[in-house]
């Protein structure tokens, strides 16, 4: 299906900018951009995942699907042997830990790099059901990453710093469906240069800090139902911040994730929220039932919907100043999301059916804006430097960002937030300072017990030198085989 999307793509969106849109996907996918793995390219679609850290790849047949990486077929691959394995929220993998060249058609600016990849060679509720996507491109840090016995699994992120020896950010501009009687979502992905991205677009862009790098981690001061729309209900003097709120969003953490679907909010303030939505919606006599509203259930009707329900705003904490948030205004188009768009012949006697689902779900105690939170903005990530950009999009819903506001105390200290760690750098550096100390214990201890044999060599004749440096060339093949 998403291959289908991709050639109408060449047809017709990418007719409206040159490659200005790369990212697809059908509703409650997320969204995907195309790959090219190895030599010769092998031709793959992965979703774009701020919620993970590797780049992992299908090497099997699936029921749903069988397209797939064929490790056989690339001339470039380099199999480590070791076995790695990730959980998610939702399903878990394991596979091999390789490495191959990988590079993005549609980054006509970005250099093909050799990255780690995980090959997954079996897994759990992770692909779904006829999803389009063979992989995860996981675009978070270092510390969330897939994880095996004495192995550090560098991102493709990493690879490409490393080789253009320089941070570099990226952009998602998440575009939503493409009209009201298509749910196909589109967007655009892009790489750019951390130096060039301090000072763009400042008097547009509202940043908040990431507060601690493994997901982006944000500080949420509070996600609430506006009560009007066409002036902010959000000023410095009358909006109080709920305390209880904000500590609760960011108890467990709070993040901006892109491969997940929805808002998911801490139990107590998902109901408090959507009960604010299904009372609006009964007050405006629209008649939607509680399974919609508290059960993630769809609800279906012969014509596309035009919502006249409240917004939501979260407010995120500003970057500039901690006694400051900005504040993402969200219309009803964002969670009121499509999931099947119908609109059929009345020759064929079929019946229209445009069906939606809540964009909000409980999580327990996590918060996580989902993609439906981003859509509607262009959402820029500055790993290096630790910030987070937000700004209007030109596609999507007509959601917004106003502020900055200010309150007379700091916000970190009133919502408990953890100040910045330092960069994700120093936690690599010393994961490979402790395989460094695990090797020299390793190769004393071998010394130890070689010291006889070491002995025996020395009293041998000059000539037999050479027998030692093929027997230890021997051994590393072995090993490395």
């Amino acid at each position: 299906m998403l291959f289908i999307i991709f050639q109408l793509c060449s047809v017709y969106l990418c007719g409206i900018g040159a490659e200005e849109f790369n990212l697809f996907g059908d509703a409650g996918l997320a969204y995907a951009i195309e790959v090219s793995i190895g030599h010769p390219h092998q031709k793959l679609h992965v979703l774009v995942d701020t919620g993970s850290t590797t780049l992992a790849i299908a090497s099997y047949p699936r029921q749903d699907s069988n397209k797939y990486f064929h490790a056989d077929n690339s001339s470039s691959i380099n199999d480590s042997g070791k076995e790695v394995h990730a959980t998610y929220s939702q399903g878990m993998w394991v596979g091999r830990l390789v490495s191959d060249f990988i590079n993005f058609p549609s980054l006509t600016t970005i250099p093909e790099v050799r990255s780690d990849i995980a090959l997954i060679t079996k897994s759990h509720k992770f692909f779904m059901n006829g999803s389009g996507w063979q992989g995860l491109l996981g675009l978070a840090y270092l510390p969330v990453g897939a994880t095996g016995e004495n192995v550090i699994v560098e991102s493709w992120l990493e690879s490409l710093d490393r080789t253009l020896n320089r941070p570099m950010s990226f952009e998602l501009k998440l575009c939503a469906a493409q009209s009201a009687t298509n749910a196909t979502h589109y967007g655009s992905f892009q790489i750019l240069d951390d130096f060039n991205t301090i000072n763009e677009n400042r008097n547009k862009t509202f940043r908040t800090p990431i507060l601690r790098k493994r997901w982006y981690e944000v500080g949420v001061i509070s996600i609430r139902v506006m009560s009007n729309v066409n002036n902010s209900d959000v000023t410095s003097d009358k909006y109080n911040i709920d305390t209880d709120m904000c500590q609760t969003l960011n108890k467990e953490k709070s993040i901006v994730d892109s491969g997940t679907t929805n808002i998911r909010l801490p139990n107590i303030y998902f109901r408090k929220i959507v009960d604010e939505l299904r009372s609006a919606a009964q007050n405006s006599s629209t008649l939607i039932l509680d399974e919609f509203w508290y059960h993630g259930e769809v609800a279906c009707w012969p014509e596309p919907q035009e919502w006249s329900l409240p917004w939501l705003a979260i407010d995120l904490l500003n970057y500039d100043q901690d006694n400051q948030y900005f504040t993402l205004e969200l219309p009803p188009q964002n969670y009121m999301r499509v999931v099947a768009a119908r609109n059929s012949s009345a020759e064929s006697g079929a019946v229209s059916e445009f069906c939606y689902k809540l964009g909000l779900e409980a999580g327990s105690t996590e918060t996580v804006l989902g993609y439906t939170a981003m859509e509607g903005f262009q959402v820029l990530f500055n790993r290096s430097a630790s910030w987070i950009g937000w700004q209007s999009s030109n596609c999507g819903p007509n959601a917004r960002v106003t502020g900055p506001y200010n309150i007379s105390t700091s916000l970190r200290s009133l919502c408990q937030l953890v100040n910045p760690e330092p960069d994700v750098a120093v936690s690599i550096k010393a994961a490979q300072w402790v395989l460094c100390v695990i090797s020299i214990i390793a190769a004393g201890f071998l010394i130890y017990l070689l010291t006889p044999c070491v002995k025996m060599f020395l009293t041998r004749r000059l000539r037999n030198s050479p027998q030692i440096s093929l027997s230890q060339a021997a051994l590393v093949e072995q090993e490395s085989a």
